[in-house]
């Protein structure tokens, strides 16, 4: 298994979305397989369809290689690599805004970050022939709404999206209960605010806690819940990504960026910074420029 701490994280994007267009869509070619494996974290939610060829993607302590139809999810801020094992390889990738997530349910029934959240070899992957066509014929028709943007194909992707991320959460009903509770990340959400506002320091466990109403233990079980990682890896992965944006502008030296994301001195935010995207700030500045 490849050790996803030793692949630079060279990609850090953060899609063009907003509260008027809340999702992206990113259509992937490659004619050979990849050498390397391309790293990758960010804000947005996002999950990947392959339509044609295969891809192996690596997530801490878990690998698997997607065939076409198959598809494969990432929570915001958690650090993942793929690389294109087939020739002729065609995926659709979409990013999703987090704050604009499941605004299309009036219900408030479904936990729409669940197939985000569960152990990455528990995220639904179409089990069967059906279901990968079913998964291929819309990842297909998502590509189609984008690539040719007729009238209403904003508000068709969007409900094409959700209905995919409503499959995923069917097939995954009963797995993990713990999970499903209705509107459970609302309970944290202002916890999630409070670590993207707070420049130049890293908001504590009670603080989060106060914000969201809760106790400092409840709210730690809940977050957990909710996103997957303890609420001190969360802010700490969201600091590195705010860190890495700095870095790609060029416009501050390390040490500048080191004090501006509340890390105690130079050498503690390089061993940071290494230990989450493989490389030394410098190293992957210059990669940025190139």
């Amino acid at each position: 298994m490849e050790d996803l701490r030793k692949i630079p994280i060279v990609r850090q994007q953060h899609p063009d979305i907003s509260p008027l267009v809340p999702f992206d869509v990113i259509r992937e070619y490659r004619y050979q397989p990849m050498k390397r494996f391309e790293a990758d974290m960010h804000y947005a939610l996002q999950f990947c369809i392959m339509l044609h060829g295969s891809a192996e993607v690596v997530f801490d302590g878990f690998q698997r290689e997607y065939q076409a139809g198959e598809m494969w999810w990432t929570m915001f801020w958690e650090p993942h690599a793929y690389r294109f094992s087939s020739r002729r390889n065609f995926a659709v990738t979409v990013n999703i805004d987090l704050d604009q997530l499941g605004n299309c349910d009036p219900f408030g029934e479904c936990n729409w970050l669940l197939p985000f959240v569960l152990m990455p070899s528990e995220r639904y992957c179409p089990p069967d022939a059906v279901s990968r066509e079913n998964i291929w014929n819309a990842g297909r028709k998502l590509f189609k709404l984008w690539h040719k943007r007729e009238s209403n194909w904003k508000l068709e992707c969007w409900l094409l999206i959700h209905q995919l991320i409503l499959t995923a959460c069917k097939n995954k009903s009963g797995q993990n209960s713990s999970l499903e509770l209705t509107g459970g990340f609302k309970k944290i959400k202002k916890a999630v605010d409070l670590v993207k506002s707070a420049v130049g320091r890293q908001p504590s466990l009670t603080e989060a806690a106060m914000a969201c109403g809760l106790s400092p233990s409840r709210f730690s079980e809940v977050f957990r819940q909710n996103t997957g990682v303890s609420f001190g890896k969360f802010a700490a992965r969201a600091r590195l990504s705010f860190a890495a944006n700095d870095l790609k502008s060029g416009t501050l030296a390390i040490e500048e960026v080191a004090e501006k994301w509340a890390f105690f001195d130079n050498s503690h935010f390089c061993h940071a910074f290494k230990e989450l995207y493989g490389c030394t700030p410098i190293q992957f500045q210059k990669k940025s420029s190139s």
